[in-house]
């Protein structure tokens, strides 16, 4: 993946929680104009507040028991973990982004928020790694080998980003844009027809020869060496593709990855208890919340 399609989707990704956050925005902001139309933060904070519902306030409440719980426990963030935060997870310029939109101390509380819920979390994981037996013999990990062979022999693999448009016109004008150093994932983010991979700037994911691709566009995918575009592929629609990174097909041994699949077997132990433990947390706590919002009160429908 390249460095500005991740910063895309963390951005992307931020943005929706952010708005689960109480926040002071910095006044009614415009966020883009068109043909003279402006639509601001308050626009867009009402639409997503709308799709979320109440099931976006549950998530919120969730996090704040844990982030009440957490703080019990000492386990507030210090300044240089959120300055970790921001710097290996966020990035300083989406921070800065944000910044021109909220407060300061609502962006301050949303990295807060943020850290002492991962914190909390790993502290769950070590509290059961501690108290429970968690033992995973060979022959457990041998099982999990062979029922997901897959996972430790896979074919030949591409991670690729794509532009799908209406026309040949359209595609040779993405062609030339690209030729001439323009952005992939910018021109995807503009030129795609499906609106989802227009959002994630074009970007597929990883897809495994055989996995399902069109032919013309399979062939041309591991065609590629990661860093390169393609040339245009007719199909129903019109595609130019992009390859970040390729993998050969591999086999690993099972003796190779035994460990690695102990490991991956323990955790998911662990996950467990922890889940179960937080279910019942929100059970006991999340009743005892006042909803002061009418737009959220029990038993009114928010989504419908």
């Amino acid at each position: 993946m390249t460095h500005s399609l991740k910063k895309s989707l963390i951005a992307t990704v931020l943005l929706v929680l952010f708005l689960v956050v109480p926040v002071a925005a910095a006044g009614n902001t415009v966020l883009a104009t068109h043909d003279g139309n402006n639509y601001s933060l308050e626009d867009f904070s009402i639409f997503f507040l709308r799709q979320l519902g109440a099931s976006g306030l549950v998530t919120f409440l969730e996090q704040a028991v844990v982030y009440e719980e957490a703080k019990k426990l000492g386990l507030t963030p210090t300044a240089e973990e959120k300055a970790k935060f921001i710097s290996e997870n966020m990035s300083q310029e989406i921070y800065d982004g944000f910044a021109e939109l909220y407060s300061a101390a609502a962006l301050d509380k949303f990295v807060e928020y943020t850290v002492i819920n991962d914190k909390f979390r790993k502290h769950l994981e070590a509290k059961f790694i501690a108290e429970k037996n968690i033992s995973i013999s060979d022959d457990d990990a041998h099982k999990f080998y062979n029922q997901n062979i897959g996972m430790f022999q896979p074919e030949e693999r591409v991670w690729m980003s794509i532009i799908s448009v209406d026309t040949l016109e359209t595609a040779n004008e993405v062609l030339a844009k690209l030729d001439s150093g323009e952005d992939f994932n910018d021109l995807a983010s503009i030129y795609n027809v499906d609106s989802e991979l227009r959002s994630r700037a074009g970007y597929v994911g990883m897809m495994e020869r055989g996995q399902g691709l069109p032919p013309p566009i399979e062939d041309a995918a591991f065609a590629l060496e990661p860093g390169q575009h393609s040339q245009v592929i007719k199909g129903t629609l019109f595609h130019v593709l992009y390859v970040h990174d390729k993998k050969p097909a591999e086999k690993f041994p099972f003796e190779d990855v035994k460990e690695d699949i102990k490991l991956l077997l323990k955790n998911q132990h662990v996950q467990r208890y922890v889940d179960a433990y937080l279910e019942d947390l929100y059970k006991r706590e999340l009743p005892r919340f006042e909803i002061k919002a009418k737009l959220f009160k029990v038993g009114e429908d928010t989504q419908g």
